[in-house]
């Protein structure tokens, strides 16, 4: 039946094309003798007017003459037999041409095509839909069930930015928003929280990148100066707001620091080469190296059967990964970010000191980075971070560092101000304190603890 269809649309479409050809000797004479009509009409109205005394002898014979030589130019215009013989094997050709267009059509794709194909992709996209609309449903079932759960426990921050992905998933960004701020409000330290409120922002605004999303973007990169996200969108910024060459060159920064393998450097790369002829760079020269591809993790495998090994055999090759790692960076011994996933590992296997070493190098490499000053902080502060104990100076002292470059860092202040306290600076804590205070939510139960300390100064 589907066949049936496509074949009469053909000769429709045929029959469209042909019938102008067909039509055309008959055209051609119709034109013929209208025009021929016309001039001997005019030669009559010539002799009327003579014969009235409007023209004298002369004009009229002027008049005639060049009459007689149009009608015997229209008379002649279809006569010769080669011109019409040549008009006939043309028209003959293109209508045999079109009729075998289909027909050749058709039989290429009989016998290269795949005609159960159209089946099979209507199949498939039924499939496709379905699957979509039954992950819709589980989505919108799952937040329903966040909100209740999150209803009764405010304070999980994991849950309100699962909720938050869960939103974003559904398209519904300024619902989002939300869900992110309860999650900031929470771990006011945490860049990932900001990424996905900045974002939410930008889908909300059409993808516009506003003033609000740059802050949380700009806040970003206070916490990790190396992430890609936002980045990239303080480019896309740039951009709209019409300054060309400062994307062009953020996002020519970005591309040089990504590794060969990020799965966001194609899009960056279509960016610069977008970018480049309105800048009069050379494409050859729009796009730069990007560094060697870090190292896989471990694969599928791999993992499985890290899962079947005793606790000893597991710690062993746990050992092993890191000792590579660290091999790695004494002959790459710039790569802060190997400095820092070594400093995590380390700490996964309780090596706090050769932790620390590790995290020392890579604030070294970059002391601006404020992801690895907070770390280091964190290892000097040790128990103290729980516990009643006194911090260590030197923490306090990095917490200092990570507010020189983050001023509203919400641990740092927490911390610094502990600091203070735990020296006897009441008024030093409260300055502290109070510059976190307005970052908290009134409502929030961090605000409300925070207000009673701040009270208890004054005592």
């Amino acid at each position: 039946m589907l066949w049936l269809g496509f074949a009469l649309l053909a000769l429709v479409a045929l029959a469209f094309l042909l019938w102008p050809l067909l039509r055309h000797r008959q055209a051609e004479a119709g034109r013929k003798a209208h025009d021929l009509a016309v001039y001997r009409a005019q030669l009559d109205e010539v002799a009327q007017d003579l014969a009235r005394g409007a023209l004298t002898e002369a004009e009229a014979a002027a008049a005639k003459l060049e009459i007689q030589r149009r009608l015997l130019r229209a008379d002649a215009a279809a006569d010769p037999a080669a011109p019409r013989h040549a008009g006939r094997g043309i028209r003959i050709t293109t209508m045999i041409a079109l009729a075998l267009v289909p027909l050749l059509g058709g039989g290429l794709y009989l016998t290269l095509g795949r005609p159960d194909a159209v089946e099979f992709n209507l199949v498939q996209a039924r499939a496709r839909a379905e699957r979509e609309a039954q992950l819709r449903q589980d989505t919108e079932r799952m937040i329903v069930q966040l909100r209740e759960r999150l209803a009764a426990a405010p304070d999980r921050a994991d849950g309100w930015l699962l909720l938050g992905r869960s939103l974003l998933l559904t398209e519904r960004p300024a619902e989002a928003v939300d869900a992110f701020d309860r999650a900031i409000a929470l771990q006011p330290a945490e860049a990932e929280a900001y990424a996905l409120r900045a974002e939410a922002l930008t889908l909300a605004a059409d993808g516009s990148v506003t003033e609000a999303a740059q802050r949380d973007f700009r806040a970003v990169l206070e916490r990790d100066p190396q992430h890609p996200g936002a980045r990239y969108y303080l480019g896309l910024a740039r951009l709209q707001q019409g300054d060309t060459r400062g994307a062009y060159d953020d996002w020519y920064a970005l591309a040089a620091d990504s590794p060969a393998d990020a799965p966001w450097l194609e899009t960056v790369h279509g960016r610069l080469r977008e970018l480049a002829p309105r800048l009069g760079v050379a494409l050859a020269q729009a796009i730069p190296q990007p560094k060697p591809a870090e190292a896989p993790g471990p694969d599928r495998s791999q993992v499985d059967a890290a899962q079947q090994m005793s606790e000893s055999d597991r710690a062993e090759m746990i050992r092993g990964m890191v000792d590579r790692l660290a091999e790695r960076l004494k002959e790459n011994p710039d790569d802060a970010d190997g400095w820092l996933r070594l400093a995590r590992a380390r700490e996964v296997l309780g090596e706090t000191d050769a932790a620390r070493e590790a995290l020392r190098r890579a604030v070294a490499l970059q002391p601006d980075r404020v992801d690895s000053r907070v770390a280091l902080a964190f290892n000097l502060a040790g128990a103290a971070v729980k516990s009643r104990d006194p911090l260590p100076a030197e923490a306090v002292a990095e917490f200092r560092a990570v507010l020189q470059r983050a001023p509203s860092h919400a641990q740092a202040l927490w911390f610094v101000g502990r600091g203070a306290y735990e020296a006897g600076d009441k008024a030093g804590a409260a300055e502290y304190w109070k510059r976190l205070l307005a970052l908290l939510p009134p409502d929030s139960p961090e605000a409300r603890e925070l207000s009673e300390r701040l009270s208890s100064l004054t005592r």
